[in-house]
């Protein structure tokens, strides 16, 4: 047995409770118990713990980075999957004429505290940099509510695993494999892997983490990417990146049974 699996945790028995959309029945905001943060932050140090553990499996090397980035970012350095119908744009924007926007997900503040740590500290790839915090957008287009969990504000744990771009080793496979007995565990839902069904312009694999729902439906939990867009940074040589993105509020939810 591998010592991620050894650490698995039970989910703490926290009974019916769910989240609360009080805001003029806007479902898409919720508020949250004490119980589901507790076990949001039991998902959250079950999936690292697996993450460090594989990664020691492959390279002893591997070192760890929490950062906390901006909620807010120029809407230039937006990802170009989101436009201004995705996104929470600001009125009053503290870049002056330079609009800015609620961030719809997290990795642009992560590439950019990443690069800034490899130029000035002694740290070198392999490196894993890792946040968890609010994400922001307005889920619209395709009439999503939050009993399809998909919300307004939620909270996204993210991992960037930047490695030499001629690593030999395979990275993401392992995690993969490593993570889903880890998320069925936690969630107590059947889960598998399965191949996006989207695959971003920076990205050469998207491989998706789906639990079933009681309603018989598969929902996605997580994403993994192979991506190739990490900025380059003087001195060092070219990198890529294993992109881990979690929907926690989703984690949370499935395994209380819904919102």
């Amino acid at each position: 047995m591998s010592r991620a699996c050894r650490r698995l945790v039970s989910p703490p028995d926290v009974g019916p409770t769910m989240s609360f959309a009080l805001y003029d029945d806007l479902a898409g905001l919720r508020f949250w118990r004490q119980s589901e943060l507790h076990l949001r932050r039991r998902i959250r140090d079950a999936v690292l713990d697996t993450v460090r553990d594989t990664l020691a499996d492959i390279n002893q090397m591997w070192a760890f980075e929490e950062v906390e980035t901006p909620p807010m970012m120029p809407l230039a350095r937006m990802s170009a999957a989101y436009d201004r119908a995705d996104v929470f744009v600001l009125q009053d924007p503290p870049g002056g004429d330079r609009p800015y926007a609620l961030r719809a997900e997290t990795t642009d503040g992560s590439y950019a505290i990443a690069a800034r740590i490899l130029r000035t500290t002694r740290l070198r790839p392999p490196l894993c940099v890792w946040q968890m915090g609010y994400s922001y957008r307005r889920e619209t287009r395709d009439g999503a509510t939050a009993a399809k969990l998909r919300l307004n504000a939620f909270t996204q744990l993210e991992l960037q695993l930047i490695h030499a771009e001629d690593t030999k080793a395979d990275i993401a496979g392992p995690l993969r494999d490593a993570l889903v007995p880890v998320i069925q565990r936690m969630s107590g839902l059947e889960t598998r892997l399965i191949a996006s069904d989207r695959l971003p312009p920076y990205a050469t694999e998207t491989i998706d983490i789906e639990c079933l729902q009681p309603d018989g439906e598969w929902r996605e939990v997580a994403s993994t990417s192979r991506r190739t867009d990490f900025p380059a940074v003087p001195g060092f040589k070219p990198c890529k990146v294993v992109e881990l993105a979690f929907g926690m509020d989703r984690l949370v939810a499935l395994a209380n049974g819904g919102l």
